[in-house]
């Protein structure tokens, strides 16, 4: 998977998306495999904003009870069971512990009620599931001992237990989005990372594609399609804006929300936690929102914040008072943790959509998606606008798009396969005869936290990657001061994976980054391997280090 500008610009397409996250990334595979030609381009790199702002958690919907929200609950229950098929080596289910208090709102009562609502509705949870080890079990609840022992320090004033409900969790996010895209790709799709919109193309009342600058090099080039979605998050209203003038005004409203990085506070179950926010929407208010912390490949993953931006997204970043601020909250909740800012190795977010009603009450955060035909509100054909709120559902949400296409360009659609179609590297099987079958043919000189790692990351795909060890010297050695990740890693995802920046390969090809900075010598490691496939000069090669190291520094 590479670019082809040219490609892009010789050819006219049924559909171009604009926007790379999980939501675009998924609209374009699900397009090609119902045999529409499909452009994507985005302005950074795959999955490189918003998507890579999850808790990597798979959410199966829960809080729509509260809302009493249970269509929207059952799409949420229906997605996550997907995603644990179709993508076996990047998501298992994770048990999530909320303490009780009380006989109220907060109370064992409630909460064993809503257990038990939650298994009713999900009933068919693992109807298609042939994995046992990727099956959810049905929610129960703990004595107040128990919940103690699970999650020792939390309140004990008023604390009558706890209850366990059962969701998904990434192995690795990034890899789980890409995924996405490497699986677009093969079904025939044009992506293209670092190649941003400028201006929509018109012919009268209708959006014929876009003029588009690729970033590495200024040229500038039109991509002209029947159909346009703007698809492209917390940037759609400026996308909109290129309707009428090549430079919108950029200042947006969104929901900012971080996660930190955290020493293990939790071991065996992801725990609840009371925040700050409070739920305005919540027909049945159990009062505060909470945060979770759970427990991630020995690390903890703590999030999300909810707070209101407002400027350029492009200038979107994390300071160290937003580290700080979220450590004190955690300590305030729960004071055993005794967090200190130096425990925090690395943080990530993102701006989501916002609820403008709720901006001034704390829930900021849209929970329904929309996609906006413009021929119905701006009189202007050829172009939609989709607003994606969940990561979970994305595949749901490109089938609609995909649908809406097919009803703009007249055509009658074929039925949606993605629903029982294995993602790039899914086709495992049974995850533990997989994962024993691929640690016993580790070759001479690939350790097994290595080969566990390979199977986790890439799927089926491993082999890729253990081929070009094989063919390449020196590409079987782990990248300097990785425990896991070896250097054929960094060669596949430059060839094989269109990484066109260090960033690419640190943070969202490999997980070099994804738990704190990498040490200086496997960013310079890395860089001379790109410098080499990619023909930078020096002063290229020293501007992708520094810019990459700074993605670790967070300042006021």
């Amino acid at each position: 998977m590479q670019r082809d500008l040219k490609r892009l610009a010789d050819e006219t397409f049924d559909l171009l998306i604009i926007g790379g996250g999980i939501n675009g990334l998924a609209t374009a595979w699900d397009a090609s495999l119902r045999g529409l030609k499909v452009a994507l381009i985005e302005k950074s790199d795959f999955g490189g904003q918003t998507s890579s702002a999850t808790l990597k958690i798979i959410h199966g919907g829960l809080r729509y009870l509260q809302h009493l929200d249970f269509r929207r609950m059952r799409e949420s229950i229906r997605e996550r069971s997907a995603l644990l098929r179709l993508a076996p080596h990047l998501a298992s289910p994770m048990p999530f512990l909320v303490p009780t208090y009380g006989h109220l709102m907060q109370g064992m009562e409630v909460m064993a009620a809503a257990m038990l609502m939650n298994d009713l509705i999900s009933c068919d949870r693992n109807r298609d599931q042939p994995d046992p080890d990727r099956r959810l079990p049905s929610g129960h609840y703990l004595s107040r001992r128990a919940t103690l022992d699970l999650a020792p320090g939390i309140s004990e004033k008023g604390l009558t237990g706890g209850v366990i409900f059962y969701d998904g969790q990434m192995y690795n996010s990034e890899r789980l989005t890409f995924s996405f895209a490497l699986s677009a790709s093969a079904a025939g799709a044009q992506l293209a990372n670092y190649v941003a919109a400028i201006r929509l193309l018109r012919k009268g009342a209708h959006v014929t594609g876009a003029r588009c600058r690729d970033l590495e090099t200024g040229a500038e080039f039109d991509v002209r399609a029947t159909i346009t979605a703007n698809m492209s998050g917390p940037w759609s209203d400026i996308v909109l804006g290129l309707l009428e003038r090549p430079d919108p005004p950029r200042r947006v409203v969104r929901s900012k929300g971080i996660q930190i990085v955290a020493p293990q506070l939790y071991d065996k179950v992801a725990v609840a936690v009371p925040s700050a926010y409070v739920d305005p929407d919540a027909v049945l208010a159990r009062g505060t929102r909470n945060f979770f912390i759970t427990p991630w490949r020995g690390t903890s993953l703590i999030g999300t914040t909810d707070t209101v931006y407002e400027g350029d997204p492009d200038a979107f970043r994390i300071t160290d008072r937003d580290i700080r601020d979220f450590v004190a909250e955690i300590n305030q909740s729960l004071p055993c943790a005794k967090l200190t800012r130096e425990q925090v190795p690395f943080a990530f977010g993102g701006l989501r959509p916002i609820t403008e009603k709720n901006i001034d009450t704390g829930s900021t955060v849209a929970r329904k998606y929309e996609i906006y035909d413009h021929e119905q509100d701006l009189k202007i054909g050829g172009l939609l606008s989709v607003i994606g709120v969940k990561y979970t559902t994305a595949r749901f949400l490109a089938e609609q798009v995909v649908d809406a296409t097919f009803q703009k360009l007249g055509k009658t659609s074929p039925r949606c396969v993605t629903l029982e179609r294995p993602l790039a590297g899914g086709k495992t099987g049974v995850w533990a005869d997989f994962e024993r079958a691929t640690l016993a043919a580790a070759p001479a000189g690939i350790s097994g936290t290595t080969m566990r790692h390979l199977a986790h990351s890439y799927g089926t795909d491993y082999q890729l990657v253990l081929d070009l060890a094989a063919r390449e010297a020196g590409a079987a050695a782990l990248v300097p001061g990785a425990e896991e990740v070896i250097v054929a890693e960094i060669l596949h995802a430059i060839r094989n994976e269109s990484a066109r920046k260090l960033e690419d390969v640190v943070l969202r090809r490999t997980d070099l980054g994804t738990q704190g900075q990498p040490s200086a010598a496997a960013l310079a490691a890395c860089a001379d391997l790109m410098a080499r496939e990619l023909g930078w000069d020096t002063a290229r090669r020293a501007r992708e280090i520094a810019e990459t190291a700074a993605r670790f520094q967070f300042v006021d």
